[in-house]
């Protein structure tokens, strides 16, 4: 059987019939729709925890024999344990952390990541899991190994790390200070003279100059904070995050992982 659209839709009353069809039809294609993005972010929520990293900061961070390992990577995966959940790792440059966790794209992010003022406007933190300190890399035979002392010297740092930034702009005002993504660039920077000088945290630096012979560091701050797990503001996950850490500490798990990597 047949049916002439053209002259069934010329009849209004035919005609609204259609359109309402078509509404309820559009209507429950949304409801269904909005069901399933429903159900997968509550299975992503429930069974993942994504942490964003940057995996260029020894012992903390990097690659060994192409696999992702380090302190923070080792300690993401006892947090995901403890919660019951599994554990994915993004690595990405420094400087686009921020944003991830900001606009929720990622959980949460795990790569020695100092607390700040300006950071905490836009995300919340972790109780603090290790403490910092900060260290100036330098080439042997260096003579100027203070902040206080580096004139118009070109210095490197991090990215995203405004810690590093405020240092500097308050103890070197005079200094030439050169952005870099990754730190390990900034240590072939200055192993090949581009750079006089890079600034990052004191245990990465040690480790830096340990694989490194023809470079030095002298630490600089002690700091007065430490590293924290970032996260989207108000994230329910800070709670249990912390809870976790509490339960690692307690349970000499933390002093552990310290022990073998710091």
């Amino acid at each position: 059987m047949s049916i002439n659209y053209s002259k069934f839709l010329k009849n209004g009353s035919n005609f609204r019939k259609f359109i309402g069809i078509l509404y309820s039809l559009a209507f429950c294609a949304l409801l269904l729709l909005g069901c399933d993005d429903g159900r997968k972010n509550d299975d992503t929520i429930a069974g993942v925890i994504k942490f964003a990293t940057c995996a260029d900061y020894p012992p903390f961070e990097y690659y060994k024999d192409g696999k992702l390992t380090g302190f923070d990577v080792e300690l993401g995966e006892l947090l995901a344990q403890k919660l019951g959940r599994k554990v994915v790792f993004e690595d990405m440059a420094f400087g686009s952390i921020l944003v991830s966790v900001q606009d929720g794209v990622l959980d949460a992010a795990i790569s020695a990541v100092e607390p700040s003022e300006e950071k905490a406007k836009v995300v919340d933190f972790t109780n603090v899991y290790c403490r910092a300190g900060v260290a100036l890399v330098y080439r042997k035979r260096t003579s100027t190994t203070s902040l206080s002392q580096l004139g118009r010297r070109r210095v490197a740092y991090q990215n995203g790390c405004s810690i590093h930034s405020k240092l500097l702009k308050d103890n070197a005002p005079d200094a030439e200070l050169i952005i870099m993504d990754k730190m390990n660039v900034a240590i072939e920077s200055l192993k090949a003279g581009h750079v006089d000088y890079v600034v990052m945290d004191k245990i990465p630096a040690k480790e830096f100059c340990r694989q490194n012979e023809q470079l030095n560091c002298s630490v600089v701050s002690e700091g007065d904070d430490g590293y924290v797990i970032m996260l989207k503001k108000g994230s329910t996950l800070k709670a249990q995050l912390d809870n976790a850490l509490q339960e690692l500490e307690a349970d000499g798990e933390l002093q552990r992982l310290r022990e073998k990597w710091l």
